[in-house]
C-alpha cells in the first residue's frame, strides 16, 4: 500500500496514543495479536488496520470515544481515490501530494515572495504562470492544468481557511500584462470578502525575515492532535516535512513574515492602490 496523507495521519495518531500509553510498538503488537512489523507499517501509513484490529487498538490504548469515529473515518478513506487522480497522467508526484494534503485541511498558511499562490490565481494569471514554467507543454495539457487549479480552489468555498502572505513583488509583477494583473488583484479583494481568506503583503520597505528567498505552505488539519505538514516547492525539487523540529522552523519563519507584513486592511489598500496605478 502506498502511504497516503490519510493513512499517515491515521498511523501518526495511533502512534501518539501508543506513546501516551507508555507501550512500545512490540508490546502493543503482542497485546492486539499482530506482528510487530505489521504495527510498524500501520504507524508509518504503509498499512491500515482492519476494523477488528482497530477495535483492539482502541480498547488496549483506551482511546476516547469521541476520537474513535474520526480514526475509523481515516481508516475507511485511506485508500479512496481522490478526484485529482483523474489528472494523474499530467500531475507530478509533488503536485499530487500537495493536493492530497489540501483535501482535508482546515487551515493553510502560505508564503510566496514573487507570485500569487495557486489557490488565489485567476485562470488567465495561472495560464501565464504555467506556460512560462513549461514552455513546451501541449495546449491540451495546459487546459487540464488550468481546470485542475480552478478545481483546487473550490476548497475555499467549502470552508477552508487560507492565510496568504505575499511579497510586494507579487502585487506589482505584471504576469500576463497589466490587464491580467488588474483582474488578478481584483480577484484577491473579492475572495477575501467572500471566503475565510486573509491576504497580507510584505512591503518592499520591510526588514529581513526568516523566509527570504523561500516559499512554502503550512497545512493544518481539523483535529489539533494531527501533525502539521510543510510543503516546500522549488524549481528543481520539492519536499514535504512532517517532523516536529522542521515544522517548528517553518512556524518560526511564518511568524517572522507576519511580523513584517502589513495588516490585512493595509494590504488590501495597497492592492487597490496598485490596481488604480496600472495602465
Amino acid at each position: 500500500m502506498r502511504p497516503t496523507v490519510r493513512s499517515r495521519r491515521l498511523g501518526s495518531r495511533l502512534g501518539h496514543y501508543r506513546q501516551r500509553s507508555g507501550l512500545s510498538g512490540t508490546e502493543l503488537a503482542a497485546r492486539i495479536g499482530i506482528h510487530q512489523a505489521t504495527w510498524s507499517k500501520i504507524e508509518t501509513g504503509k498499512a491500515k488496520p482492519s476494523p477488528r484490529v482497530l477495535d483492539r487498538i482502541v480498547a488496549e490504548l483506551a482511546i476516547p470515544a469521541d476520537a474513535v469515529a474520526q480514526l475509523d473515518e481515516l481508516r475507511r478513506k485511506a485508500e479512496e481515490p481522490g478526484w485529482w487522480q483523474d489528472y494523474g497522467d499530467i500531475l507530478s508526484e509533488a503536485v499530487q501530494l500537495l493536493i492530497e494534503l489540501e483535501a482535508d485541511a482546515s487551515w493553510i498558511r502560505t508564503y510566496e515572495g514573487h507570485l500569487v499562490p495557486g489557490l488565489l490565481q485567476t485562470r488567465d494569471y495561472a495560464e501565464r504562470v504555467i506556460t512560462a514554467a513549461a514552455p513546451h507543454i501541449r495546449v491540451s495539457d495546459v487546459d487540464r492544468y488550468l481546470e485542475l487549479r480552478m478545481r483546487r480552489q473550490k476548497r475555499l468555498a467549502e470552508g477552508l481557511r487560507l492565510t496568504a502572505f505575499l511579497g510586494e513583488a507579487a502585487v506589482h509583477q505584471q504576469v500576463g500584462g497589466p490587464d491580467t494583473l488588474r483582474d488578478q488583484l481584483r480577484h484577491i479583494t473579492r475572495v477575501t470578502e467572500e471566503h475565510d481568506v486573509t491576504v497580507r503583503v510584505v512591503p518592499f520597505t520591510a526588514d529581513a525575515h526568516a523566509a527570504l528567498g523561500d516559499s512554502f505552505v503550512i497545512i493544518q488539519w481539523p483535529d489539533e492532535s494531527d501533525p502539521q505538514a510543510v510543503y516546500v516547492d522549488g524549481v528543481t525539487s520539492w519536499t514535504v516535512h512532517e517532523r516536529d523540529g522542521v515544522i517548528r522552523s517553518y512556524l518560526h519563519a511564518i511568524a517572522s513574515v507576519q511580523s513584517q507584513a502589513l495588516s490585512p486592511r493595509d494590504s488590501l489598500d495597497l492592492i487597490r492602490h496598485v490596481i488604480k496605478e496600472l495602465p
